[in-house]
């Protein structure tokens, strides 16, 4: 019974979101599930098959009961309390919960399928209970586990191990930065966090990349960055500043940067025709997406933008705002009036005969032109508009300035009802129809995707990847408070360090790439070094710590440095590392140290 307290205490400060309220590396990770859809992340009930031992508990009485491998256990919740039977028996009636499913093996959800397969998920599965009588279900992992179920459905893997590498580490800053959008846990598992579609999507070479960058961030003065990221960035990626920053807000890690260095400015329209259509040499050039169009018939698109403008207006992107309560018809040219460094669209204007509407962000942008469900790939694009081929003789039924058949007594009016205009007010013939021509795939900041598949094709190692998309950055571990504790409590920081990044043999020919240069650039550093970094502001009397089975205890009360850096990388094997530090001395008692480590080229240091 004591063990089980134990376990009991355990499994608690597991799934209390208040184990997450201390800054710090997170080692566990609280996700929400989804429905199939991913729709909504709110159950009434739901039925979990385990392939291991399993035990139920509910966590505010402590009761606890045990169930084989493929045992059914079904748990609905009514009046705020949950009703739990197994195999069918019922086993918990009226249970204030939080349920928690924790064992051996994965635990099932039935019904859920995650690319096609059913559902499973490794760690701790948790109910609780939500508002309206229904609960979450929250999968409690460790990071390490959580990222090995989100790499592979973030990124192809054929883009290639280093390639994956940096995505690993991309998401584990993401995870890693504090959220308050959700109340019971930490992330979704869709694409409005990143995507995690459990045990069963995991793959070989996408669990080693995550093993293989174990405990190893992205970071920008001492703190994780914002690893913003999309599918392809159409060779020039958009900064921050312009897109999520709004103008005012920057970060700097987050700039525009341009792969293909001989890429002229584009000054003139014809220049933007050209580089919209042109498939100009880049990273992201092996995208499906990195070039693309999409036709509209005018009617058609006055039809679409009736409906986009009135939703966008609710989100405050467009101005006058558009109530829908008059009909948009007449629509005469769409203008890009403000591009972000990339050439994104940040604002255009829509001009029709039932009046002008500005539309401000990216986002809104590509959602205004919504054709078969699916909106623009990206804000990447150039308009051109078809002028009427017909002549005058052809159109002579067409004199109006428009047409338009009697309201019918209901009120409403049928598509083939609505303003069909010819002509504006002067008798200057509407186009017939608009063509948008784009590049990329996403919003386009920070990584491109598709970028790091074709750097990382060619030989060039995680770290550079990273380096290049986010400016400035180092990677390194996240720094780690030591201090003095009553139970002798060691700080520890696991990582995966390899001292020399080796090319694949199937690594593409730079030479043979029209980016050669580029390439060469980022090919350059095949040596890793690894510096500890000691901030040791209040001079502490003893420090004691451990490289791997090395041991050291330096006399630090003399030191006249308040920062320390020292290389260790002679100290460190090829595979997984641990650093332990001791806890401070009680006469230190109100002291703290801070240490971390910092990963690069000798040219870094």
């Amino acid at each position: 019974m004591r063990k089980f307290f134990w376990i009991l205490l355990f499994i608690f400060a597991l799934i209390s979101p208040s184990a997450y309220a201390v800054v710090g590396e997170k080692t566990t990770v609280r996700v929400g599930i989804s429905n199939n859809s991913f729709s909504t992340y709110e159950y009434i009930n739901a039925t979990f098959i385990p392939n291991g031992n399993i035990s139920i508990i509910d966590m505010t009485s402590g009761e606890k009961f045990d169930a084989n491998p493929y045992s059914t256990i079904d748990a609905r919740i009514a009046n705020g309390l949950f009703y739990i039977n197994l195999d069918g028996k019922n086993i918990l009636k009226e249970a204030k919960g939080p349920i928690v499913l924790s064992g051996e093996g994965k635990i099932g959800i039935k019904n859920l399928k995650r690319k096609g397969t059913p559902a499973y998920y490794n760690g701790i599965i948790e109910l609780k209970q939500i508002k309206d009588n229904k609960f979450n279900i929250i999968n409690v992992l460790s990071m390490q586990s959580y990222l090995k179920g989100v790499v592979p459905n973030e990124m192809p893997v054929s883009f290639g191990l280093e390639a994956l590498k940096a995505q690993a580490i991309a998401a584990r800053d993401y995870a890693n930065r504090e959220n308050t959008a959700y109340k019971n846990y930490d992330v979704c598992d869709s694409t409005a966090c990143q995507v995690y579609y459990g045990a069963n999507s995991e793959t070989s070479i996408s669990n080693k990349a995550v093993d293989e960058t174990l405990g190893i961030y992205a970071l920008y003065d001492n703190d994780i960055i914002l690893t913003l990221y999309s599918s392809t960035a159409s060779g020039i990626t958009e900064s921050y500043l312009n897109t999520y920053g709004n103008g005012t807000i920057n970060k700097p890690y987050l700039v525009s940067i341009q792969d293909n260095k001989n890429l002229k400015e584009l000054k003139s329209e014809k220049d933007l025709e050209e580089y919209f259509k042109e498939k100009v040499p880049s990273f992201d050039m092996n995208s499906p997406k990195y070039r693309w169009e999409k036709k509209f018939d005018r009617f058609e698109l006055e039809e679409i933008l009736a409906k986009t403008l009135l939703e966008q207006s609710k989100t405050g992107a467009v101005f006058p705002k558009y109530t829908g309560e008059k009909e948009f018809y007449g629509l005469e040219d769409i203008k890009i009036t403000k591009r972000g460094n990339s050439y994104k669209a940040l604002e255009i204007e829509i001009k029709s005969l039932s009046g002008n509407y500005i539309v401000s962000k990216e986002l809104p942008i590509r959602r205004l032109f919504k054709q078969n469900g699916s909106f623009l790939p990206s804000a990447n694009f150039i308009v051109e508009k078809d002028a009427d081929k017909k002549n005058d003789d052809e159109q002579q039924e067409d004199n109006a300035i428009f047409k338009m058949k009697e309201t019918k007594p209901n009120g409403i009016i049928s598509e083939e009802d609505h303003k069909k205009v010819y002509r504006t007010k002067l008798g200057k013939m509407l186009p017939t129809s608009f063509t948008i021509y784009g590049a990329g795939f996403g919003h386009g900041v920070g990584m491109s995707q598709y970028g790091a598949g074709y750097l990382a094709s060619y030989g060039v190692n995680y770290q550079n990847i990273l380096k290049h998309y986010y400016k400035g950055i180092y990677l390194g571990t996240i720094p780690k408070n030591v201090s003095y504790n009553e139970i002798n409590m060691n700080y520890v920081q696991e990582f995966y360090f390899k001292k020399r990044n080796e090319i694949s043999k199937n690594a593409l020919d730079p030479s043979k790439s029209p980016l050669k240069n580029e390439l060469k650039e980022l090919l350059k550093e095949d040596k890793n070094h690894c510096y500890l970094i000691i901030e040791n502001p209040d001079r502490v009397s003893n420090l004691a710590f451990f490289i791997n089975d090395y041991y050291f205890n330096p006399e630090v009360s003399g030191f006249s440095k308040k920062y320390i850096k020292t290389e260790i990388t002679n100290f460190l094997q090829d595979g997984k590392n641990k650093i332990t530090f001791k806890p401070l001395d009680e006469k230190d008692k109100k002291k703290t140290v801070k240490f971390y480590l910092i990963f690069g080229a000798k040219e870094d240091e």
